[in-house]
């Protein structure tokens, strides 16, 4: 078989597991009442650094307008599940945060599994590290096509430095930014994470 034909099946069966993993996502979150797209958006607002929050980011990761992502967040916002706070450098923007309620629905959606890692934790290690290296390669080539947006944290990102602030409370920086950063903040996700 050619290498276009296996592309072709591997690309199948990637979308498989994606409707697969979608489809069972979609029947635990509407079980705890949520839209796949409100569960992501808790998601975001639960991982996502607090400074880089902002509806237009939300946006971004979900692939979807802005007016549409704030279409997404509002009934979150009535249901006391997340809030819109002044974001703490720009103040023509927001940023979203979760309630202490949000918090607790984020934590009951988390725990939901779609199966799929069991089902990684069946290859062997030099298989997982392979999968792993070819998916990271997958992916990248879909960011740098403007299909994908990745949030990762701040290692391994081009405009991180750590430990450019030693004996701080804030050692860390960020470039694209221009601030410092707390170990906390320094793990959370960033969506404009550019792989290094």
């Amino acid at each position: 078989m050619d290498r276009s034909a296996r592309a072709a099946g591997i690309a199948a069966a990637i979308l498989r597991l994606a409707r697969a993993a979608e489809a069972g996502e979609r029947a635990a979150v509407q079980a705890a009442g949520f839209t796949p797209a409100q569960a992501a958006a808790l998601r975001f607002a639960a991982k996502t650094r607090p400074d880089v929050a902002t509806p237009g980011h939300l946006a971004r990761v979900l692939g979807v307008r802005h007016a549409t992502a704030v279409g997404i967040v509002n009934p979150l916002v009535d249901r006391g599940l997340i809030e819109r706070r002044p974001h703490p450098f720009d103040r023509r923007q927001s940023v979203l945060a979760l309630t202490p309620a949000g918090r607790e629905a984020w934590a009951r959606l988390e725990r939901w599994s779609s199966g799929l890692e069991a089902a990684l934790e069946t290859l062997g290690p030099g298989e997982l590290d392979a999968f792993e290296a070819a998916i990271a390669k997958v992916v990248a080539e879909q960011v740098r096509a403007g299909r994908l947006v990745v949030s990762a944290p701040c290692a391994g990102c081009v405009h991180f430095r750590p430990g450019a602030h030693p004996g701080s409370g804030r050692p860390h920086d960020c470039a694209l930014i221009g601030r410092a950063l707390g170990e906390a903040e320094a793990a959370m996700e960033c969506p404009e994470h550019t792989p290094a």
